[in-house]
This record gives C-alpha cells, sequence and structure tokens, in this order.
C-alpha cells in the first residue's frame, strides 16, 4: 500500500508544494489513552483498519491501531510517516515533528517525509534552528547522511564479501594491479560504512521535540527552581543531560534550562 501524503486541510493541500495527492490518506495520531485498545490482530490487519478509519474521519481510532502496530514491534519509516501526517492533522504539532524526524531517520531520502518536515516545522511559534549537523559535514560524510543505518550494514556486508572475494582470487594472481586496487578502494569503502554503522549506533546526537504548547526551562532540576526561558510546541532542541524526571536541554546561542520529561518526546 501506498505511503499516504499529508492533508493538513483538505481545502488547501492542493495549493501545499511538494505535497502528492496520490494513494491514500495518512494515518492519525493521539496518546495511548484515546479510544479503545487496539484488537488481536496481525499488524496488516491494524494498517488496512488504521487507514479505513482516518478516512473515515475517526482520528483517534486510526492511531489506536498505528501505535499498536507499534507494540507489535513494527518499526518503518513509512508507519512514522503516516504517523507525523496524521498528528500534524490532529494538531499535535510536536508529535508530528518527532514523528517525521524518525521517518527521515529510516528513509533519509524520501522527499514526502522532508517536504511535510519542513512545512511542519513553519508552524513552529519559536524561531530556533533545529538540531542538524552542519551543509559542510554532510557533503563530507554524504553516505553516512544519504543512507539508513539498514542501508550501511548492507552496504557493509556486500563490501566485506567483496573485499574478501579479491583477496581470495589475488592468491592466485599476486601481480595483479587491479586487484591490489580493487582491494584497497573497498576496504577503504568498508571503513567508511563501518564507521557510520558505528555512529548510527552510538553517536547519534539526541534531540527532543517539546509537546504541550508551552513549557518552562527551569534553572534547575525542579519545579521550585527559576525559570530561566519557555519553548512552545514544536520546537527541537538539544539533549546534553538526562534524568528520570527531567532532560537538560541547549539551544543554538548556548542557553540551557531543564524541563520536565513528560513534556518532551525524545528522538534518537
Amino acid at each position: 500500500m501506498r505511503r499516504l501524503v499529508l492533508l493538513v486541510v483538505v481545502g488547501i493541500a492542493a495549493a501545499l508544494p511538494g505535497f502528492s495527492q496520490d494513494g491514500e490518506l495518512p494515518v492519525v495520531t493521539e496518546t495511548r489513552g484515546a479510544g479503545e485498545a487496539p484488537p488481536a490482530a496481525e499488524p496488516a490487519e491494524l494498517w488496512v483498519n488504521g487507514n479505513a478509519a482516518y478516512e473515515a474521519g475517526d482520528f483517534e481510532r486510526a492511531v489506536v491501531l498505528y501505535r499498536g502496530m507499534q507494540d507489535m514491534g513494527v518499526d518503518n519509516g513509512h508507519l512514522h510517516y503516516n504517523l507525523g501526517s496524521a498528528y500534524l492533522r490532529a494538531g499535535e504539532l510536536g508529535r508530528a515533528i518527532a514523528s517525521y524526524r524518525r521517518s527521515l531517520r529510516l528513509l533519509p531520502r524520501d522527499e514526502d517525509a522532508l517536504a511535510n518536515l519542513t512545512f511542519a516545522r513553519r508552524s513552529a511559534r519559536d524561531e530556533i534552528a533545529p538540531p542538524e549537523p552542519p551543509a559542510l559535514l554532510r557533503t563530507l560524510l554524504f553516505w553516512h547522511y544519504s543512507l539508513a543505518p539498514a542501508e550501511v550494514l548492507r552496504g557493509v556486508v556486500l563490501v566485506g564479501a567483496a573485499f574478501w572475494g579479491v583477496l581470495a582470487v589475488r592468491l592466485y594472481r599476486r601481480t595483479s594491479e587491479v586487484l591490489r586496487w580493487s582491494a584497497a578502494c573497498l576496504l577503504v569503502v568498508g571503513l567508511a560504512l563501518g564507521g557510520s554503522l558505528v555512529a548510527h549506533a552510538a553517536f547519534a546526537p539526541a534531540v527532543a521535540v517539546v509537546l504541550p504548547q508551552e513549557i518552562d526551562l527551569h534553572a534547575a532540576a525542579g519545579e521550585g527552581s527559576v525559570v530561566r526561558f519557555r519553548l512552545h510546541a514544536g520546537t527541537e532542541i538539544r539533549i546534553i543531560e538526562q534524568r528520570p524526571e527531567w532532560i537538560r536541554i541547549e539551544l543554538p546561542d548556548g542557553q540551557r534550562g531543564w524541563s520536565k520529561r513528560e513534556y518532551l518526546e525524545i528522538v534518537e
């Protein structure tokens, strides 16, 4: 089933650049407590029923069904994309942006997800640049930012197999310059992909998205501490420290503050 494209308001969707109207409409959102619990069913059945509920305008039911898929262990970019579109349609800007970020981590070249995330970000009240790597770094390490972790893993396996295959052939053709340079190139590519895989697994920056319409950022981890500044729904911020009930964040201008964990959605 083809991915669904965002319709914030059906009447204006056609005017939004970068949004296709082909296929079915996206799935919806809300919190776990909304609606009834998902029935015992296969993920494919929940997917179909979730789409049907969305098209019928029963957004709460649809999100429960899609969240039921997540409870079953389904984790793919298409599901996060649909949830993001649904959250945005339902007015949950923070959850929408978090879902689109997850979608792009798994589908980094998806133009629809990128366009929808860009559109959602325009609705955020705070004019704060989201935590993103510098353009130069994205250019130099293009393979890291253009490939999903699963694609990198497949690349490591394929390059590794090719590398050892070339070495095996070199046992019989030791003087071949072509094989020697091929092995060297494969080794470099393999190391680059391997480093990217490690970076995806161990060094992915933790980002939080503000969920409520407005939150206070405190000087210390406690309700009674001084409020330094406020942030609003949809703002994306870098996490620098986490505690069981509190999270410390940092803005691009260096300001730091503590927020209760329940007010933020962490995207890793």
